[in-house]
């Protein structure tokens, strides 16, 4: 594995190849249209970005999303792609059928198809993609040394250098950029998240993972800017099983799992995992040595997970066939680095009382709320669980309906408040949850400022337990260790729920 270092384009080449993909409908130039790449110019594009923010004369723009003519006014690059001309500006138009595709296209064409040079293995599901991600990159971490990551929480391409993420799978540009990085830091395996917007938009066009993972499905990203309907969602959600080499899947899907099962068994390996069935390859069984995991009958020894759940037990033993699938031996230590990982806002105790334990958690749905409530229930004798949650605005609108019923299978008290609401109205995004609540035990309660709601749920969990003996539960879900809420497409400071929790215990004890 060689060297990969970032090369200048001529824009002759890149007007050539989105022919040759079938994607350029024309090339507007000092006025004149054509689609003959030669009659433009031998200029060099040494960079490509979608933000005419951060452009050069030599920057190559792509025109995406909401795009206004008058962004170009704000770009110093000389030409752009965009799905229409936008004729007031001097640059080169070259326009596309696809302003994603193409982005693809050039992307990994321009960074030299880093995709090719290493092993990939990405993970998709409603729920767990960043703990098996983590999860993943520690075992291929300490069998391989160095490796690439690009998750919800964190990014890394050096394999020691972690900055914060704000996609779960990033645009294509920054995709591709991260994997040349890795290359030429010598990282030669990667872990990834795909959502299923990933596909909906491009974003990995063109990329063939060697190990793809399909953790769970349940309803979730329908809204007008996201999926239309259920079908659509776990349509873009299976792609990642026919754009792998090998496929690792759960056999818990339930009436999903033949369907899964079939695009999985369409390749040339493939493996299975489950929390129950003895015929998966992977599988979980308790006894007195704890948590032990079978690969094709054989044990794997116990596994003693940092993270609680079973369902980290599940995302674990995805996790354990990904990287067998990458070429961990079964019989390798390195298996058992998944032990030791925790990940932030991702299931984090917290016991900041008597008879009081909170979880920080980013449950945003109806299946990761309903996960998390199912293990309280069976982590602790009888508790009383006290739910703090809103819900996003603009996208995900069914999470609301989902969040109601979730709560609904076992809280007592149910606190609605802020999340990122952004555009919509918060009583609107609460009326819509609470009307999905179906148990008659669950009281709900609205309070707007979310501090105040969590110190109401720690407050109200001690005098409970104070009063009745009976332990107490405080689930504070959605933001994680965010210190942000979107309100109106901006981002507006507040403490984290996880600092709320810090600063009550250091007051009541």
């Amino acid at each position: 594995m060689g060297p990969v270092v970032q090369r200048k384009e001529t824009i002759r080449n890149i007007v050539r190849l989105l022919k040759k993909e079938g994607l350029l409908r024309e090339v507007i130039y000092k006025g004149s249209w054509s689609c003959n790449e030669d009659d433009l110019p031998e200029f060099n594009i040494d960079s490509l970005s979608y933000s005419s923010k951060t452009t050069s004369p030599s920057t190559l723009l792509f025109c995406k999303g909401a795009f206004k003519e008058e962004y170009l006014k704000g770009s110093q690059s000389l030409f752009y792609v965009s799905s229409c001309p936008y004729l007031s500006s001097p640059a080169t138009a070259i326009v596309v059928q696809d302003v994603s595709k193409a982005m693809a296209k050039v992307g990994a064409y321009f960074y030299s198809y880093p995709q090719e040079r290493m092993c990939l293995a990405a993970i998709t599901g409603t729920k767990g993609k960043t703990t098996t991600a983590f999860f993943t990159h520690a075992i291929l971490s300490s069998y391989f040394g160095n490796c690439g990551l690009l998750s919800s929480d964190k990014n890394c391409s050096d394999g020691k250098t972690f900055t914060p993420s704000s996609l779960t799978t990033p645009e294509s540009l920054d995709i591709f950029k991260a994997l040349s990085d890795a290359l030429e830091h010598g990282v030669g395996h990667f872990v990834m998240e795909v959502s299923s917007q990933a596909y909906k938009v491009s974003r990995v066009e063109g990329i063939e993972f060697d190990a793809g993972a399909f953790l769970n499905i349940s309803p979730d990203h329908v809204s007008p800017s996201e999926h239309p309907n259920f079908e659509d969602y776990f349509f873009c959600k299976r792609q990642l099983l026919k754009n792998s080499r090998s496929a690792v899947y759960s056999a818990d899907l339930g009436k999903f799992e033949e369907l899964i099962k079939e695009e999985a068994e369409k390749k040339s390996q493939s493996l299975s995992f489950s929390l129950s069935s003895p015929s998966s390859d992977l599988y979980l069984k308790k006894g007195e040595k704890g948590n032990e995991i079978f690969f094709e009958g054989k044990s794997l020894g116990a596994f003693n997970l940092a993270m609680e759940g079973d369902f980290n037990l599940s995302n674990a033993m995805a996790a354990i066939a990904l990287a067998i699938e990458c070429g961990v031996p079964e019989e390798s230590p390195a298996l058992h680095a998944v032990e030791n990982v925790k990940v932030s806002g991702r299931m984090e105790r917290m016991d900041p009382a008597p008879g009081v334990t909170v979880y920080v958690d980013y449950a945003h749905n109806y299946l990761s709320l309903a996960s998390l409530i199912g293990h309280v229930q069976s982590a602790f004798k009888d508790p009383f669980i006290t739910v703090v949650t809103g819900a996003t605005g603009t996208k995900g609108l069914n999470r609301r309906e989902g969040l109601g019923k979730a709560a609904s299978l076992g809280a007592g008290r149910l606190i609605l408040t802020t999340d990122d609401r952004d555009f919509d109205s918060l009583d609107e995004i609460d009326a819509q949850i609470e009307k999905a609540v179906d148990n008659p035990n669950t009281r709900v309660e609205r309070e707007d400022d979310r501090t105040l709601a969590v110190l109401s749920a720690l407050n109200g969990a001690k005098k409970n337990f104070e009063e009745t003996g009976r332990h107490n539960v405080v689930l504070l879900v959605g933001k994680g260790e965010e210190d942000w809420v979107k309100v109106a497409g901006k981002k507006v400071s507040q403490k984290s729920d996880p600092a709320i929790v810090k600063e009550w215990e250091k007051e009541v004890n």
